[in-house]
């Protein structure tokens, strides 16, 4: 063979790395982040193009005989059709990359046994919400993704914690929340959308709610994605489908029930509703879906509606409570808009349209920044806006800045400082500026929390890692693993309890405690 009918292996080469350098320079090069969705789909494109390259090589660029190169091609399309008979699909990482698993392997939520409750629950589990240990509501007890971490030993984040139990759980992303014995989340099993409570100690269930409801998606995932409250001797939760229901904490009775999204004559969200109910006043406060006047109040007590606002279309993020001016609001992040409304009457009091930049899933809360700041972040290249907030005008943009761009998980913020997921990699910004302190390690689409001088983050495959919250660089201070498949839920602390899950499992750690 002349040198002119050489295989060309050094263009293949440099074909089939072009694809993988777009991905680097995506994920990696700050002066990329001005693109939309950067690094997001980088990875899906760069398996088909590289797919793509090699065959265009093979077929018209390789020099190789043409028997070979028809062989080559009907080795690759053989080698599809096995991979096919063979693997299947089961919903899309953070990064839209497939999730795969065998054929022959049971998808998540199948053969799941029935739930055996209790007759009665033993008067030794206790119901508070008040009460050191307990956290009752979606990002910690007060709502602000933080906790003190005060019963922990000072080098708990050096220590290797205890797990006391693991058992199978149902689809969905619901997180957990604790209520004194009880440790409550939402579940798909069947046809049936349940809110569990867990015996906090054992992992035993202690009583079930069910509605007969399902939500399935291809993309997101099936089942449940909100995670419930408690408050004052009641949960509240709310399904995929939009039914918010009130159920007595110790029991699990239905106190009462709305089918929120019907009543409103609202379709459902693409990827189904992920609010977290919220607790202001005399009223349990939500978010609906596509529709006018997408934010609504019903009575915590009675389940009747009290007011409903808000323009146009809801997002998949929470509402949150602010003192905007003095005055008690409910801030939320809306599909088009984010803005501030009267927690009594519904009446706005102010409204953010001029420069709101849209996603397709805004799903990160908004924080609350005293005296009357507020910062807006939004995934898929987006980024963070801090806002100047007064009553009955528009914000002002303080900066925008696309250093932080968290896709499905909420910031942590202390003092001056905000930690997150900036699409997926532990970032570290400052909140007078927006400028970004440093970058570090990918733990994919997972979530963070905030625990005393430390960063939480359970990882979108499953491991849980303890970092420093830092300001000049990423400092992990222990790895332990907990979950093997995708991880979108957010981990609950409660105490010395660390509570995480996903659509397949949920696991208990004790974590270490102080010396008596």
């Amino acid at each position: 063979m002349n040198t002119a009918s050489r295989p060309r292996w050094i263009l293949l080469a440099i074909l089939l790395a072009i694809p993988w350098l777009g991905v680097f320079a995506l994920n990696f090069l700050p002066a990329l982040d001005r693109f939309l969705y950067a690094g997001t789909f980088a990875g899906v494109m760069a398996v088909f193009v590289t797919i793509g390259l090699a065959s265009i090589w093979l077929l018209f660029f390789s020099r190789l005989r043409w028997a070979v190169r028809w062989k080559g091609l009907a080795l690759f399309a053989l080698a599809g059709g096995i991979a096919a008979a063979l693997v299947r699909k089961d919903g899309h990482m953070g990064d839209f990359m497939p999730q795969l698993a065998w054929r022959w392997q049971p998808r998540p939520g199948e053969g799941l046994e029935q739930l055996q409750v209790p007759a009665s629950i033993p008067p030794d589990i206790s119901f508070t919400t008040d009460q050191p240990g307990d956290s009752a509501r979606f990002l910690g007890p007060d709502g602000s993704n933080f906790v003190s971490g005060s019963l922990l030993a000072a080098d708990w984040h050096r220590r290797a914690p205890r797990e006391l139990w693991r058992r199978p759980l149902g689809l969905g992303w619901s997180g957990f929340i604790v209520a004194g014995g009880f440790a409550i989340t939402q579940e798909q099993r069947g046809d049936e959308e349940l809110t569990v409570a867990y015996h906090l100690q054992t992992g035993q269930p202690l009583w079930q709610q069910a509605e007969k409801a399902r939500f399935e998606e291809s993309m997101g995932g099936n089942g449940p994605r909100a995670t419930p409250t408690a408050h004052e001797g009641r949960v509240y939760a709310l399904g995929a489908t939009g039914i918010l229901v009130c159920l007595d904490g110790r029991t699990g009775k239905l106190l009462w029930r709305r089918d929120t999204l019907a009543e409103a004559g609202h379709q459902n969200l693409g990827w189904a509703k992920s609010c977290s109910p919220l607790i202001a006043g005399d009223n349990v406060i939500i978010t609906l879906g596509k529709g006018d006047r997408c934010l609504a109040a019903y009575a915590a007590a009675t389940g009747e509606p009290a007011w409903r606002s808000g323009p146009g279309e809801a997002s998949y993020a929470s509402p949150v409570l602010a003192a905007i001016g003095g005055k008690p609001c409910v801030l939320a992040v809306l599909a088009h808009s984010a803005g501030a409304w009267d927690v009594a009457t519904g009446a706005e009091v102010w409204s953010w349209t001029d420069g709101f930049k849209a996603a397709p899933a805004h799903a990160a809360n908004p924080v609350f920044l005293p005296p009357d700041r507020v910062l807006v972040s939004i995934g898929y290249g987006v980024g963070s806006t801090l806002l100047s907030a007064s009553l009955g005008a528009p914000p002002q943009i303080v900066w925008h800045s696309l250093k932080m761009k968290p896709k499905f998980t909420n910031l942590v913020v202390r003092g001056t400082k905000a930690w997150g997921l900036d699409e997926g990699r532990l970032s570290c910004m400052d909140l007078a500026t927006g400028e970004q302190l440093w970058r570090g390690s990918s733990y994919g689409h997972g979530q963070i929390t905030g625990v005393g001088d430390s960063l939480l983050i359970q990882a979108e495959r499953g491991e849980v890692v303890i970092v420093e919250a830092s300001e000049s660089e990423e400092v992990v201070r222990i790895r332990f693993p907990a979950l093997t498949s995708k991880t979108w839920n957010q981990p609950c602390l409660a105490g010395r309890h660390l509570l995480v899950r996903n659509d397949r499992e949920a696991v208990c750690f004790e974590l270490p405690g102080q010396t008596p």
